[in-house]
């Protein structure tokens, strides 16, 4: 009874499950994204759920920073408890839609997250007039406007951080969890031959009840 009800659990829901709520907390001390221009002369930390710059030592943020941090940490926390709980009961006539709700957020983080990169850069390209990496490194020439004519040429490092791939390991197992979750839930196929031939001597029994009784009438 014990193997089948372990047996029944959506192993890849449960650990998917569990990688969403740790990420909640990682993504706060830990940035998915990391962009430094010179030696601490600017900053950028970017997480679904912690945003937030430093220039020349002096940390900024903003409100938009602030709703859509919270948006990602309500997003990681609902998406992971709702995960858990249908990865331990995958076979309830509502455990399809717990996990239709849950299984695409870590997915659709990631690919928010990268698109907000994307503008990010843009961004700074059009304001600098120079592209910034996403990731690796590159000599940035600010604008004469900027520098009041001196050529000054600064060094800029961007690199996506570790949390940023354990979310990519999350979406994925997210994924296979829907999947797999076909697998699990078929019917065993029940065939009507037993109770048939279960019922045949039943009726024999009442068919030879009554002849017995005439012949010992007669």
């Amino acid at each position: 009874m014990i193997f089948m009800k372990t047996k029944q659990i959506n192993w890849f829901a449960l650990i998917g499950g569990i990688l969403i709520l740790l990420l909640l907390p990682i993504s706060i001390y830990f940035s998915w994204w990391q962009l430094t221009i010179g030696k601490n002369l600017l900053t950028v930390n970017v997480s679904p759920v912690n945003t937030n710059i430093t220039l020349f030592g002096n940390q900024f943020s903003s409100p938009l920073f602030w709703a859509m941090n919270i948006t990602g940490s309500l997003t990681f926390l609902a998406s992971g408890i709702i995960m858990l709980i249908y990865a331990l009961v995958p076979a309830k006539p509502y455990s399809k839609d717990l996990l239709s709700f849950a299984y695409r957020k870590p997915l659709y983080i990631v690919i928010f997250y990268l698109a907000c990169l994307l503008v990010m850069t843009f961004a700074a390209q059009a304001f600098l007039g120079q592209g910034i990496p996403i990731t690796g490194s590159a000599n940035l020439t600010l604008p004469s406007s900027m520098t009041m004519g001196a050529n000054i040429s600064i060094l800029v490092t961007s690199a996506f951080q570790w949390p940023f791939f354990l979310a990519i390991v999350a979406a994925a197992l997210s994924i296979i969890a829907r999947i797999y979750h076909t697998k699990i839930t078929k019917a065993p196929k029940q065939t009507s031959k037993e109770p048939i031939l279960q019922a045949i001597p039943t009726a024999e029994k009442k068919i030879e009840t009554p002849i017995l009784n005439r012949t010992q009438q007669n």
